[in-house]
């Protein structure tokens, strides 16, 4: 990382980190993670990532063009498996990565860091949807499911990988004390704590999660994830980027 500096999106593009950044290649996400490292770098001004005009994206996509064509980036992951390939093999130092990647990195003895960047965080948000179209017992089917996922137990589940509930009073009731603590609290782990397999620890005695607690990381987001204002031609710049 480079010294003497606090987290940031910048890192992305830092030159201490030449050729060895990984990006996922879906550009949903890879664009805004690259808008929000250029921004942060002062390579280009954006105003609003959500809302980006035809000439921001123009900009941002010459910067990275430009970045790729040094041999910036060391490859564009498509799976959580292929990102934990990419840093176990070596072949990058710092990446966008999701959480259970990285608990699995960590469970698996590896050194990682999650950055809390001081910029704010990329949010997502997956929605559970319901087609108009359904009908009868399809869609008696399909509310059962729903109210079954979120009734807790998947929440605890997700939990355990990173990833929070819309409702987590319901999931309090199926994590450990200590796992809500570190979890949703924010707070050191009181005991060793295993992920979804039940056996593999992803986080020590004594560890605090990234980011702190459940309201500290939903109080540093600087954009929330998604189809964005413009997006067919940010897809055509992301092509000519991967192209390049």
């Amino acid at each position: 990382m480079p010294e003497n500096s606090e987290e940031s999106w910048s890192w992305l593009m830092s030159e201490h980190n030449r050729g060895k950044v990984g990006i996922l290649i879906d550009p949903a996400v890879g664009f805004n993670e690259l808008a929000l490292a250029a921004r942060a770098s002062g390579r280009v001004s954006i105003n609003d990532i959500g809302n980006m005009t035809r000439e921001e994206i123009t900009n941002l996509v010459n910067v990275l063009i430009d970045l790729k064509k040094a041999g910036h980036f060391a490859g564009f992951w498509h799976t959580v498996p292929e990102s934990i390939d990419f840093f176990r093999s070596g072949r990058t130092h710092i990446q966008s990565m999701f959480a259970p990647a990285f608990y699995s990195l960590k469970g698996q003895g590896y050194q990682v860091s999650y950055a809390s960047p001081s910029e704010g965080y990329r949010a997502w948000q997956g929605v559970m949807c319901l087609s108009s179209a359904v009908e009868e017992s399809a869609k008696d089917m399909a509310y059962e499911y729903m109210n079954w996922w979120l009734s807790g137990w998947a929440g605890a589940y997700i939990a355990r990988q990173g990833y929070y509930m819309s409702n987590p009073d319901k999931v309090r009731g199926y994590l450990s004390p200590d796992e809500w603590d570190y979890w949703y609290d924010g707070k050191p782990a009181n005991s060793d704590l295993v992920g979804i397999d039940g056996t593999t620890i992803v986080a020590r005695k004594g560890e605090i999660r990234p980011g702190g607690s459940y309201t500290k990381r939903l109080s540093n987001i600087a954009f929330w994830n998604g189809i964005t204002t413009g997006y067919e031609y940010k897809l055509s710049g992301w092509n000519d980027f991967l192209t390049a």
